[in-house]
C-alpha cells in the first residue's frame, strides 16, 4: 500500500489569489519606499512569517506597515499642498 507524503498533499488556503497579489504589491511598495520595513527580521524570519500568513496561523504584518507608511505619505501629501 502506498501513503502519500504530507508534505506534497494540496491545501486550501483561507485566502484568495488576489490578498496574496496585493500582500506582494504591498511588501513591493515598503521596500521601494523604505528598503525594509522590518530591518531588524531575517530572511527566514520573513519567510517563516509569510508562510504562517498563508497558512492562516497569523495575520498580515506587512499590513499594517503598507498602512502607516500610506498614512505618512498621505499627511507629507497634504502639508506640502497646504
Amino acid at each position: 500500500m502506498h501513503t502519500a507524503n504530507p508534505l506534497q498533499r494540496s491545501f486550501t488556503t483561507a485566502h484568495t489569489r488576489r490578498v496574496i497579489e496585493q500582500e506582494i504589491e504591498m511588501a513591493e511598495a515598503l521596500i521601494e519606499n523604505d528598503g525594509t520595513a522590518f530591518p531588524d527580521s531575517t530572511f527566514e524570519e520573513g519567510y517563516i512569517a509569510a508562510l504562517k500568513f498563508i497558512l492562516n496561523q497569523s495575520s498580515s504584518n506587512v499590513r499594517e506597515e503598507y498602512e502607516d507608511m500610506m498614512d505618512e505619505l498621505n499627511g507629507k501629501d497634504e502639508s506640502e499642498a497646504a
